[in-house]
C-alpha cells in the first residue's frame, strides 16, 4: 500500500500560515534546499487542497510540480488547471487517497491545506509526518493540522538540525502513543 506523508514547514507554534493566510515570514538559509529535492525525488504523485495550489499559482513563474500526477481538491472542481498532470478532485478527499493508496505506485505527498490534511488524518490515512518547524512563534494563524483531529502516536524516524535554526522532525504514525523505555530519554 502506497504510503501518504504530510510533509510540511510550521511555525515552533504550529501554524502554516499567519492569521491573514500570509506565508512571509518562512525563511531558510540562502542556497540550501533542506532536503527537499530528495523528498521530492522519492514521491510520485502530490496531493495539494484548492487554497495552497491556488498560492502556488499566484507566486508566479512555472508550476513546480509539472513532472508528477497532481491532485488538487476542491468541493467545485471549478480549478484553473496549470498543467496536463493536475487533476481537480470534487470526491470526498479521504474516499479518493484511499483509493489512490491501493495504486501499485510509489510514494503520496499530502504537500498543503489544513483541511486537506485534517481530513486525510481524521480518516487514518496518514502514514508519515515529515515537519520542518521554522525558529518563530506566530501566536496566530493556520494551524498544521486542524483543531478537531484524531489522536494518534507518532514513532520518531529522525530529527535533524538544518542552517538557520530550522529543525527537521520525521515521525511514523502509529496507533495509540506508549513510552518506549528501552530507548534513551523516554
Amino acid at each position: 500500500m502506497r504510503p501518504v506523508i504530510l510533509y510540511v514547514t510550521m511555525s515552533a507554534d504550529g501554524f502554516i500560515a499567519d492569521s491573514d493566510g500570509g506565508v512571509g515570514w518562512l525563511s531558510g538559509a540562502a542556497g540550501e534546499d533542506y532536503g527537499y529535492a530528495d523528498f521530492y525525488d522519492s514521491v510520485d504523485t502530490v496531493l495539494l487542497g484548492r487554497t495552497t495550489y491556488e498560492q502556488i499559482l499566484g507566486s508566479g513563474g512555472d508550476f513546480p510540480y509539472a513532472d508528477k500526477p497532481v491532485y488538487v481538491f476542491a468541493s467545485d472542481a471549478q480549478v484553473r488547471i496549470a498543467a496536463d498532470n493536475v487533476t481537480a478532485v470534487s470526491d470526498p478527499a479521504p474516499e479518493f487517497v484511499a483509493r489512490l493508496k491501493l495504486d501499485d505506485a510509489g510514494r503520496i505527498w499530502l504537500g498543503g491545506g489544513s483541511a486537506l490534511a485534517t481530513s486525510l488524518w481524521n480518516a487514518g490515512l496518514v502514514d508519515e509526518l515529515h515537519l520542518f518547524v521554522q525558529p518563530i512563534m506566530l501566536g496566530d494563524g493556520l494551524p498544521f493540522i486542524g483543531k478537531k483531529h484524531r489522536r494518534r502516536g507518532l514513532e520518531l524516524i529522525e530529527a535533524k538540525s538544518w542552517p538557520a535554526d530550522l529543525v527537521e522532525l520525521h515521525y511514523r504514525v502509529t496507533g495509540e502513543w506508549r513510552a518506549d523505555v528501552s530507548k534513551p530519554g523516554t
